[in-house]
């Protein structure tokens, strides 16, 4: 009996499964952008459930108060990338996974290179930029976009599948990031990101294996605080941007808040080619922090440069505050 038999042989005996889902599982390949309390539990999920290859996206580092919600990590990765401390974890956790991140920010400029070779992608994000950019090139390459969310004591998860179904975008035209709470603001329970991001995997799985998703074209909307939850279906829009033959929405903000504010990321900061010069650059004055990132204090603001070519700041109060971290660095951009 092999390594694989073993592993997964409480899951083929599952009826309605058997080996020939769990060869369909090892043949897929799926994107996880997002690695926070629901990212970070849908890529376990989905690594042990037998996928055999996952691209993970994230453009943040750990911090402290992602602890209680985010179990791929721990007290001594605050600092590090998430997305390469994930993707350290889920190699020691399953053999054989082939396991890549990207530490950069996920926006229209480069989507759909992101999910080229994906059969599937999942939003975990925290932006509904990103969300946008994410769903137009799902909808490009016909692949399912499954959604997943927490914010409070709500949760929702959803599978598009354009054009089966509507895209994330015929739902939701015309949402904001400044519209919506931060989790700062309005706080999240680890456990209901753990339910929520186990009902996203299970449909994931359900899907890449060739199974019927119980979500297909439907999105579920879950109260962690009354234990009650229903499913409401979506239609296609036929003035969506994105789906339909309305106007397509192209702008590129290199800006970006992230959840909790004070926290900004800006992305194409500088050629990835320059990394290790701004690292040089930087020699004393910062400390490596994992294979990508350096870290740094310019003023009152702490700064990650990441080798992708985007810069992290947290302590920010606006997007001023970036010209000048751009002038300790020797850089120049702006919003």
């Amino acid at each position: 009996m092999g390594f694989d038999d073993r592993f997964f042989a409480r899951q083929v005996a599952l009826d309605g499964f058997g080996r020939g889902r769990q060869r369909s599982l090892a043949e897929s390949h799926a994107v996880v952008a997002g690695l926070g309390g629901t990212g970070s539990v849908m890529a376990v999920n989905l690594a042990i459930a037998g996928v055999g290859r996952l691209t993970l996206i994230d453009r943040d580092v750990v911090s402290a108060e992602n602890l209680h919600r985010q179990p791929v990590y721990a007290l001594a990765d605050v600092g590090v990338s998430k997305a390469e401390v994930a993707a350290e974890f889920l190699r020691l956790r399953v053999p054989g996974l082939r396991v890549e991140y990207r530490a950069v920010n996920l926006e229209r400029a480069n989507a759909s290179r992101l999910i080229r070779e994906a059969d599937i992608a999942v939003d975990c994000l925290d932006n509904f930029a990103g969300r946008y950019a994410l769903n137009a090139a799902c909808v490009a390459r016909k692949i399912p976009f499954v959604h997943t969310g927490a914010m409070g004591w709500e949760a929702s998860a959803g599978v598009f599948w354009s054009p089966k179904t509507a895209c994330f975008e015929c739902v939701f035209p015309d949402s904001r990031d400044e519209d919506v709470p931060s989790c700062e603001e309005v706080g999240v329970l680890g456990a209901l990101t753990s339910y929520i991001a186990s009902a996203g995997a299970l449909e994931t799985v359900k899907v890449l294996s060739g199974m019927n998703s119980g979500l297909l074209g439907a999105m579920l909307i879950f109260d962690g605080l009354r234990m009650e939850s229903h499913s409401v279906p979506f239609e296609t829009r036929a003035g969506c941007g994105t789906c339909g033959d309305g106007p397509h929405d192209l702008r590129r903000k290199n800006v970006v808040e992230l959840c909790g504010g004070n926290e900004l990321f800006i992305s194409r900061a500088f050629p990835s080619r320059d990394f290790g010069r701004i690292a040089k650059r930087l020699d004393g004055r910062a400390r490596r922090m994992g294979d990508s990132i350096v870290m740094a204090r310019v003023g009152g603001l702490e700064v990650s440069i990441f080798r992708s070519g985007g810069i992290l700041v947290k302590g920010a109060s606006s997007p001023r505050d970036i010209q000048s971290v751009a002038r300790a660095l020797g850089l120049s951009f702006k919003d």
